[in-house]
Protein backbone atom coordinates (compact mmCIF):
# COMPACT_ATOMS: atom_id res chain seq x y z
CA UNK A 1 0.00 0.00 0.00
CA UNK A 2 1.52 3.62 -0.78
CA UNK A 3 -0.12 6.91 0.54
CA UNK A 4 0.83 10.32 -1.02
CA UNK A 5 0.52 13.39 0.03
CA UNK A 6 0.17 16.68 -2.11
CA UNK A 7 2.16 14.20 -4.82
CA UNK A 8 4.62 13.21 -2.17
CA UNK A 9 4.86 9.51 -1.14
CA UNK A 10 4.95 9.19 2.57
CA UNK A 11 4.03 5.79 2.94
CA UNK A 12 4.71 2.63 1.40
CA UNK A 13 4.26 -0.69 3.03
CA UNK A 14 2.22 -3.73 3.73
CA UNK A 15 -1.14 -3.32 5.89
CA UNK A 16 -1.19 -6.17 8.27
CA UNK A 17 -4.20 -5.43 10.72
CA UNK A 18 -7.40 -4.79 9.92
CA UNK A 19 -10.56 -4.44 11.61
CA UNK A 20 -14.05 -4.13 10.27
CA UNK A 21 -17.31 -2.94 12.34
CA UNK A 22 -20.91 -2.16 12.02
CA UNK A 23 -23.04 -0.28 14.76
CA UNK A 24 -26.59 -0.44 15.88
CA UNK A 25 -27.50 2.20 13.45
CA UNK A 26 -25.63 0.40 10.82
CA UNK A 27 -22.90 2.68 9.83
CA UNK A 28 -19.94 0.56 9.08
CA UNK A 29 -16.24 1.02 9.82
CA UNK A 30 -12.90 0.01 7.99
CA UNK A 31 -9.58 0.55 10.44
CA UNK A 32 -5.98 -0.53 8.64
CA UNK A 33 -2.73 -0.49 10.23
CA UNK A 34 0.52 -1.82 9.14
CA UNK A 35 4.37 -0.77 9.08
CA UNK A 36 6.94 0.48 6.23
CA UNK A 37 8.92 -2.14 4.40
CA UNK A 38 11.51 -1.58 6.74
CA UNK A 39 9.79 -4.17 9.12
CA UNK A 40 11.64 -6.53 6.98
CA UNK A 41 14.70 -5.55 9.04
CA UNK A 42 13.02 -5.87 12.67
CA UNK A 43 11.19 -9.24 11.68
CA UNK A 44 14.66 -11.11 9.64
CA UNK A 45 17.76 -13.01 10.67
CA UNK A 46 20.12 -12.62 8.23
CA UNK A 47 22.50 -15.32 7.75
CA UNK A 48 26.02 -14.76 6.64
CA UNK A 49 29.06 -17.54 6.79
CA UNK A 50 30.81 -17.23 9.66
CA UNK A 51 30.52 -14.72 12.10
CA UNK A 52 31.50 -11.73 10.59
CA UNK A 53 30.16 -9.26 7.98
CA UNK A 54 32.97 -8.70 5.37
CA UNK A 55 34.53 -5.97 3.71
CA UNK A 56 32.50 -2.77 5.10
CA UNK A 57 34.40 0.49 5.25
CA UNK A 58 31.70 2.63 6.93
CA UNK A 59 28.27 2.88 8.67
CA UNK A 60 26.81 2.98 5.08
CA UNK A 61 28.37 0.07 3.51
CA UNK A 62 26.80 -1.96 6.38
CA UNK A 63 23.41 -0.34 5.90
CA UNK A 64 23.66 -1.24 2.14
CA UNK A 65 24.77 -4.52 2.96
CA UNK A 66 22.06 -5.51 5.21
CA UNK A 67 19.15 -3.41 3.63
CA UNK A 68 19.99 -5.01 0.15
CA UNK A 69 19.07 -8.00 1.28
CA UNK A 70 15.44 -6.85 1.79
CA UNK A 71 15.12 -4.56 -1.07
CA UNK A 72 15.31 -1.25 1.09
CA UNK A 73 17.08 1.51 -0.05
CA UNK A 74 19.41 3.90 1.87
CA UNK A 75 19.57 7.53 1.91
CA UNK A 76 23.07 9.15 3.73
CA UNK A 77 22.16 12.66 5.32
CA UNK A 78 24.92 12.42 7.61
CA UNK A 79 28.12 14.67 7.47
CA UNK A 80 30.55 13.76 10.34
CA UNK A 81 32.93 10.95 8.93
CA UNK A 82 32.75 7.55 10.24
CA UNK A 83 34.69 7.16 13.76
CA UNK A 84 36.63 3.92 11.71
CA UNK A 85 36.52 1.60 9.17
CA UNK A 86 35.72 -1.58 10.39
CA UNK A 87 36.74 -3.95 7.37
CA UNK A 88 35.04 -6.66 9.04
CA UNK A 89 31.79 -6.43 11.14
CA UNK A 90 31.28 -9.26 14.03
CA UNK A 91 27.46 -10.16 14.64
CA UNK A 92 25.83 -12.72 16.75
CA UNK A 93 23.71 -15.80 15.23
CA UNK A 94 19.90 -14.43 15.88
CA UNK A 95 20.76 -10.92 15.54
CA UNK A 96 17.95 -9.18 13.09
CA UNK A 97 18.69 -6.84 10.47
CA UNK A 98 17.97 -4.26 13.01
CA UNK A 99 19.74 -5.17 16.03
CA UNK A 100 22.90 -4.90 13.89
CA UNK A 101 22.78 -1.61 12.37
CA UNK A 102 21.14 -0.08 15.51
CA UNK A 103 24.21 -1.24 17.47
CA UNK A 104 26.68 0.39 15.09
CA UNK A 105 24.97 3.46 14.56
CA UNK A 106 25.04 4.33 17.88
CA UNK A 107 28.94 3.29 18.49
CA UNK A 108 29.37 5.86 15.63
CA UNK A 109 27.18 8.68 17.20
CA UNK A 110 24.24 8.54 14.50
CA UNK A 111 20.47 8.25 13.66
CA UNK A 112 19.24 5.69 11.83
CA UNK A 113 14.96 6.39 10.96
CA UNK A 114 12.11 5.38 8.65
CA UNK A 115 11.40 7.91 6.16
CA UNK A 116 8.29 6.05 6.11
CA UNK A 117 8.70 4.79 2.20
CA UNK A 118 10.65 2.04 2.53
CA UNK A 119 14.14 3.78 2.85
CA UNK A 120 16.59 4.22 5.76
CA UNK A 121 18.07 7.59 6.60
CA UNK A 122 21.28 7.53 8.19
CA UNK A 123 21.75 11.41 9.58
CA UNK A 124 23.60 13.79 11.88
CA UNK A 125 21.23 15.11 15.15
CA UNK A 126 19.55 18.57 13.90
CA UNK A 127 21.59 20.94 15.44
CA UNK A 128 20.79 23.98 13.18
CA UNK A 129 17.32 25.25 13.23
CA UNK A 130 15.31 25.23 9.82
CA UNK A 131 11.62 26.08 10.54
CA UNK A 132 10.37 28.91 13.57
CA UNK A 133 7.20 28.32 15.93
CA UNK A 134 5.55 31.10 17.09
CA UNK A 135 2.09 32.33 17.82
CA UNK A 136 1.91 33.64 14.37
CA UNK A 137 2.30 30.17 12.66
CA UNK A 138 -0.59 28.54 11.77
CA UNK A 139 -0.99 26.42 15.18
CA UNK A 140 -4.60 24.98 16.17
CA UNK A 141 -2.98 23.60 19.41
CA UNK A 142 -0.03 23.21 21.28
CA UNK A 143 1.29 22.01 24.78
CA UNK A 144 4.64 22.10 26.87
CA UNK A 145 5.04 19.07 29.39
CA UNK A 146 7.90 18.25 32.12
CA UNK A 147 8.12 15.25 33.87
CA UNK A 148 11.41 14.98 36.61
CA UNK A 149 10.96 11.71 37.47
CA UNK A 150 13.50 9.87 35.65
CA UNK A 151 16.00 13.00 36.38
CA UNK A 152 18.27 12.86 39.35
CA UNK A 153 20.67 15.58 41.32
CA UNK A 154 23.87 13.15 40.39
CA UNK A 155 24.32 10.59 38.33
CA UNK A 156 27.26 8.24 39.89
CA UNK A 157 28.77 5.21 37.52
CA UNK A 158 31.36 2.87 39.46
CA UNK A 159 34.00 2.04 37.24
CA UNK A 160 34.93 -1.57 36.36
CA UNK A 161 38.59 -2.22 35.19
CA UNK A 162 40.24 -5.48 33.52
CA UNK A 163 42.03 -5.77 37.29
CA UNK A 164 40.25 -5.38 40.74
CA UNK A 165 40.64 -3.00 42.67
CA UNK A 166 39.91 -4.77 45.85
CA UNK A 167 42.49 -3.94 48.04
CA UNK A 168 42.02 -0.31 47.41
CA UNK A 169 38.69 -0.59 48.62
CA UNK A 170 35.33 1.13 46.91
CA UNK A 171 36.02 1.25 43.72
CA UNK A 172 36.54 4.48 41.49
CA UNK A 173 33.42 6.73 40.66
CA UNK A 174 32.80 8.57 37.49
CA UNK A 175 30.03 11.40 38.15
CA UNK A 176 28.02 14.25 36.01
CA UNK A 177 25.17 16.63 37.53
CA UNK A 178 21.85 17.30 36.27
CA UNK A 179 22.20 20.35 33.20
CA UNK A 180 19.69 22.25 34.83
CA UNK A 181 21.61 23.63 38.25
CA UNK A 182 19.49 23.51 41.62
CA UNK A 183 16.44 21.88 40.25
CA UNK A 184 17.19 19.29 43.52
CA UNK A 185 19.11 21.49 45.75
CA UNK A 186 16.92 20.29 48.65
CA UNK A 187 17.11 16.47 48.34
CA UNK A 188 19.80 13.80 47.95
CA UNK A 189 18.48 12.66 44.65
CA UNK A 190 21.31 10.20 42.99
CA UNK A 191 21.32 7.35 40.54
CA UNK A 192 24.38 5.17 40.95
CA UNK A 193 25.29 2.75 38.32
CA UNK A 194 27.77 -0.36 37.74
CA UNK A 195 29.61 0.46 34.52
CA UNK A 196 29.49 -3.50 33.81
CA UNK A 197 31.59 -2.82 30.31
CA UNK A 198 35.30 -3.65 30.57
CA UNK A 199 36.76 0.06 30.89
CA UNK A 200 40.66 0.61 31.06
CA UNK A 201 40.82 3.94 31.81
CA UNK A 202 37.47 5.10 33.21
CA UNK A 203 36.68 6.68 29.82
CA UNK A 204 33.58 4.91 29.19
CA UNK A 205 32.46 5.00 32.67
CA UNK A 206 32.71 8.89 32.48
CA UNK A 207 30.76 9.53 28.88
CA UNK A 208 27.93 7.20 30.39
CA UNK A 209 27.20 9.40 33.72
CA UNK A 210 27.36 12.48 30.96
CA UNK A 211 24.87 10.01 28.58
CA UNK A 212 22.88 9.81 31.81
CA UNK A 213 22.47 12.91 32.78
CA UNK A 214 21.95 14.50 29.22
CA UNK A 215 18.99 12.12 28.36
CA UNK A 216 17.43 12.02 31.15
CA UNK A 217 17.00 15.99 30.99
CA UNK A 218 16.17 15.81 27.10
CA UNK A 219 13.62 13.11 27.58
CA UNK A 220 11.71 15.42 30.44
CA UNK A 221 10.82 17.67 28.71
CA UNK A 222 9.38 18.01 25.26
CA UNK A 223 6.60 20.18 23.14
CA UNK A 224 3.41 19.02 20.87
CA UNK A 225 2.11 20.86 18.50
CA UNK A 226 -0.79 20.64 16.19
CA UNK A 227 -0.80 22.88 12.80
CA UNK A 228 -2.97 23.43 10.07
CA UNK A 229 -1.56 21.91 6.88
CA UNK A 230 1.28 19.32 6.11
CA UNK A 231 4.13 21.51 5.02
CA UNK A 232 6.07 24.29 6.82
CA UNK A 233 6.19 28.33 5.43
CA UNK A 234 8.84 26.68 2.98
CA UNK A 235 6.39 24.39 1.09
CA UNK A 236 8.48 21.27 2.74
CA UNK A 237 6.69 18.61 4.48
CA UNK A 238 7.19 18.19 8.23
CA UNK A 239 9.61 15.79 9.07
CA UNK A 240 11.72 14.15 11.54
CA UNK A 241 15.15 15.65 13.19
CA UNK A 242 13.97 19.24 12.17
CA UNK A 243 15.41 21.58 14.94
CA UNK A 244 12.74 24.29 15.44
CA UNK A 245 13.12 27.84 17.45
CA UNK A 246 10.51 27.83 19.33
CA UNK A 247 9.10 31.14 21.25
CA UNK A 248 5.80 30.40 23.30
CA UNK A 249 5.50 32.56 25.68
CA UNK A 250 2.00 31.38 26.79
CA UNK A 251 3.36 28.12 27.58
CA UNK A 252 6.63 29.24 29.11
CA UNK A 253 9.06 27.95 26.16
CA UNK A 254 10.80 30.99 24.86
CA UNK A 255 13.60 31.35 22.75
CA UNK A 256 14.22 27.76 23.22
CA UNK A 257 15.56 24.82 20.39
CA UNK A 258 14.45 21.08 20.06
CA UNK A 259 13.89 18.80 17.51
CA UNK A 260 11.14 16.67 15.87
CA UNK A 261 11.05 13.66 17.05
CA UNK A 262 7.44 12.26 15.92
CA UNK A 263 5.14 13.67 13.08
CA UNK A 264 1.78 12.46 12.44
CA UNK A 265 -0.27 13.91 9.23
CA UNK A 266 -3.74 13.86 9.14
CA UNK A 267 -7.40 14.79 7.50
CA UNK A 268 -11.02 14.87 7.88
CA UNK A 269 -14.20 16.26 6.37
CA UNK A 270 -14.20 18.90 9.97
CA UNK A 271 -10.78 20.56 10.21
CA UNK A 272 -8.66 19.45 6.59
CA UNK A 273 -5.47 18.62 6.68
CA UNK A 274 -3.75 18.98 9.77
CA UNK A 275 0.33 17.44 11.38
CA UNK A 276 0.67 16.97 14.69
CA UNK A 277 4.57 16.86 16.26
CA UNK A 278 5.98 16.16 19.25
CA UNK A 279 9.67 18.21 19.88
CA UNK A 280 12.30 17.44 22.52
CA UNK A 281 15.79 19.06 23.17
CA UNK A 282 18.66 18.26 21.20
CA UNK A 283 20.20 16.24 24.47
CA UNK A 284 17.23 14.06 24.35
CA UNK A 285 18.71 12.10 21.22
CA UNK A 286 22.41 11.56 23.10
CA UNK A 287 23.60 8.59 22.38
CA UNK A 288 24.23 5.73 25.01
CA UNK A 289 28.19 5.00 25.42
CA UNK A 290 29.24 1.70 23.34
CA UNK A 291 32.10 -0.46 22.97
CA UNK A 292 32.31 -2.81 20.05
CA UNK A 293 35.71 -3.79 20.54
CA UNK A 294 36.83 -4.10 23.98
CA UNK A 295 40.65 -5.15 23.16
CA UNK A 296 41.54 -1.81 21.49
CA UNK A 297 40.22 1.36 24.26
CA UNK A 298 40.92 4.10 21.20
CA UNK A 299 37.65 2.20 19.90
CA UNK A 300 35.27 3.06 22.92
CA UNK A 301 34.20 6.56 22.95
CA UNK A 302 31.42 8.02 21.33
CA UNK A 303 31.94 10.93 19.14
CA UNK A 304 31.54 14.16 20.21
CA UNK A 305 29.56 13.33 23.37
Amino acid sequence: MQIYLQKKMIFSGMVEMKNIAISGNNVHSLVISGRSGLKKLVDGNPIYPGTSINNIQSLEDLCHEICGLYGIGVINKSQAQDKSAWNSVPYNIGDTGWSILDRYARYQGKLLYDNGYSALVIADVATQATTVLNERSPLTSYSYNEDITQRYANYEVIWQPFTTQSQTGLPPVFSATDPQAGIFANENRTLVTINSTSDQDGTLAQRFANWQANRNYGRSRSVSVTLQGFTDAGGQLWDVNQMAAINLPMINVVSDYMVTATVSYSYNAQSGSSTTMTLYPQEAFSFEPTTLYQSNPALQSLPGS
